[in-house]
């Protein structure tokens, strides 16, 4: 692979309109607030105070007191990053005073040799990276150091960029090979991809060398975590039941060069293998690079949910064996597929391949957005692909509240996802309602997703400008037709992107459509959870039925072959969408005995699907996205 784009910035690139600034700004007015009141209440912004009688925690049971958690910082870190990624955008004194008194809180609490962790700090100060497989420390010093990166960016202030600099240098100090230095690593990756941002922000190379350092360290024998705990004197077996290597659960059972298929906690192995491809373009590292495409691959041919979602099993938060994807019981955590919407977009910059778009786009849309409610203020940490009514949204996971934060600092910088540059030109990826400036050109993209087709590209240029556009051409699009200034071009894409090589003028104008079927779709019999069962999909969103429209016992449906399903424009419907209705059959006997002889008899009816995003907003009720089907 060889890196030759860049991802165009969210300081050039302004959302303006459509379904992503409703949600930036929803994010941006509500969410935001909201998420703050949530950290304030449950005790992560006092925890910084450092004191026991501020740090608030939960009774567990009856003999447990979780006295807070040890992630905590992380979580107020991710909120940082997003209202900073929203200040970006607009003005907010509001927003940027709680930011402003998060950091001076973050100023108070760090020591004087840079170290900061409120957890440890607070019930654990004599054991400063004594524990790095369960203690979190480096991955809270990650969201720190991004979250610092992107309020520098954002507001030119250097305040907390100070503060994670401080910390990084520490971790420099403390880390690698050399005399003196600790050769472990966080048990949780994101230092990594951490300091890879904190080295493109500031140029300073002991950020790529310890980054690099601690990819390469990872899972090296003789194990650091079982020299750790030997040091600690922690006699207890670690994870006995846990299926294969007890370590594959952190990425730590074999070195990342050897491994041939991704296996353990699903937000772990996304973060590592992000900060593999940053480091592997960077030193130019072959070895890196192809381990991530061996990777990636083994994840979209064998573990993605058709929603985009990663991660099946909830008693590791990630992956068991090939094709073991169940829907009801299906985990598929929102900050996983924020992971490989991570991943993605970095394998996008090593190469135009609009497979890693595609699959950015399907996250995007469907389990990533189910991860929020319309309210802006309810949430999803697992997103399943059927319920019997019983998973609702709440208005915070106190336990783990990582993923609310994790959405709306996405969702806030969505900006810098959408374009990429390079020597070869400019690269649309998304196609977002934005404007996006670059060296003698301007971009005005519009566009009618997800829910129409059409998209449209002005040109603004004071002099004439030589360059090649690379429009992705989306896996799902149907009939694509193409215009240049109202005269239709032929399209004809190379890896799922059409390039445009002219001499551009201020004015031109590109009109890119695309057909939007419905589609059935259909598992590999090796999905066992699938076997018999079709779902719907139309342009880049996945639907689903729920009981509010459907009524009861959605099981009971059975789709043809060749479901004919149409879209139908419902504006005043859950925010406004699109839904899909068709004909399907019903089964409408019950047997009275456990067993009969007699063919269940059905009705014809008609079937009401809605986008999964936007399941779980009304009336608690059942959901499926995989239906029964006939031959």
């Amino acid at each position: 692979m060889d890196a030759s784009w860049s991802p165009v910035p969210p300081s050039r690139v302004t959302i303006v309109d459509g379904f992503w600034k409703r949600w930036r700004d929803l994010v941006g007015t509500k969410t935001l607030f909201h998420q703050f009141q949530e950290l304030r209440g449950e005790g992560q912004i006092d925890a910084l105070a450092l004191d026991q009688k501020m740090h608030r925690g939960r009774a567990v049971g009856d003999d447990w007191y979780w006295g807070g958690s040890i992630f905590w910082d992380s979580d107020l870190a991710k909120w940082l990053e997003a209202a900073s990624a929203r200040l970006q955008q607009t003005k907010d004194p509001e927003l940027e005073k709680l930011v402003d008194d998060i950091i001076v809180r973050l100023e108070r609490a760090q020591q004087p040799d840079g170290y900061l962790n409120s957890h440890i700090l607070t019930w654990r100060p004599r054991h400063r990276f004594k524990n790095l497989r369960d203690l979190h420390e480096l991955y809270c010093a990650g969201h720190l150091i991004e979250a610092a990166v992107v309020h520098h960016e954002a507001t030119g202030k250097d305040t907390l960029l100070s503060v994670a600099r401080r910390y990084a240098d520490l971790l420099v100090e403390r880390f690698g090979n050399g005399p003196g230095k600790m050769n472990g690593y966080c048990g949780h990756p994101e230092i990594e991809l951490a300091l890879m941002r904190l080295y493109r922000s500031t140029g300073d190379t002991r950020y790529l060398e310890l980054s690099r350092f601690f990819i390469d360290e990872r899972g090296a024998a003789p194990n650091y975590f079982d020299r750790e705990a030997v040091e600690r004197l922690d006699r207890r077996e670690f994870r006995p039941n846990h299926p294969g290597s007890p370590y594959a659960y952190m990425q730590a059972h074999e070195p990342i060069r050897q491994q041939t298929k991704v296996v353990g906690h699903a937000v772990r192995a996304m973060y590592l293998l992000s900060a593999v491809v940053d480091v592997g373009v960077v030193i130019k590292d072959a070895s890196l690079l192809e381990t991530a495409g061996r990777l990636w691959r083994d994840v979209i041919d064998t573990k993605l949910y058709l929603t985009g979602g990663i991660g099946s099993a909830s008693e590791n938060e990630g992956f068991t064996r090939d094709y073991d994807l169940p829907n009801e019981k299906a985990y598929a955590e929102t900050c996983a597929s924020i992971g490989l919407f991570l991943f993605g977009h970095r394998l996008l910059q090593t190469r135009l391949d609009s497979e890693f778009s595609d699959v950015m786009e399907l996250a995007l849309y469907n389990c990533i957005l189910s991860g929020i409610g319309l309210d802006g203020e309810s949430f999803f940490y697992d997103n399943p692909l059927a319920s019997r009514g019983t998973h609702h949204r709440i208005p915070w996971p106190w336990w783990c509240p990582c993923c609310p934060p994790n959405l709306a600092r996405l969702i806030s910088s969505l900006s810098g996802y959408l374009l990429s540059e390079g020597l070869e030109g400019i690269a649309v990826h998304q196609y977002v309602s934005c404007e996006a400036a670059f060296p003698g050109i301007r971009l005005t993209i519009k566009s009618g997703l997800p829910f129409a087709g059409h998209n449209a590209i002005e040109i603004t240029t004071e002099d004439p400008s030589d360059r090649t556009l690379a429009l992705r051409i989306p896996g799902w699009a149907g009939q694509t037709t193409l215009k240049i200034n109202g005269q239709s071009q032929n399209v004809e894409a190379q890896n799922g992107y059409v390039h445009l090589r002219r001499v551009w003028n201020n004015g031109d104008k590109i009109e890119l459509n695309f057909e939007m079927p419905v589609r059935q779709k259909f598992a590999r019999f090796d999905v066992e959870a699938d076997r018999g069962r079709t779902a719907l999909s139309r342009g880049p969103l996945v639907y689903c039925i729920e009981q509010a429209d459907n009524g009861p016992d959605l099981d009971h449906f059975v789709l043809p072959g060749q479901a004919d399903f149409h879209p139908v424009e419902a504006n005043d419907l859950l925010g406004g969408m699109t839904l899909l209705k068709g004909n399907a059959l019903r089964e409408t006997t019950s047997a009275e005995k456990l067993y009969t002889e007699h063919v269940p008899e059905t009705e014809p009816v008609e079937l009401c699907a809605i986008p999964y995003y936007a399941w779980a907003n009304r009336a608690p009720g059942e959901m499926q996205v995989w239906m029964r089907r006939s031959a």
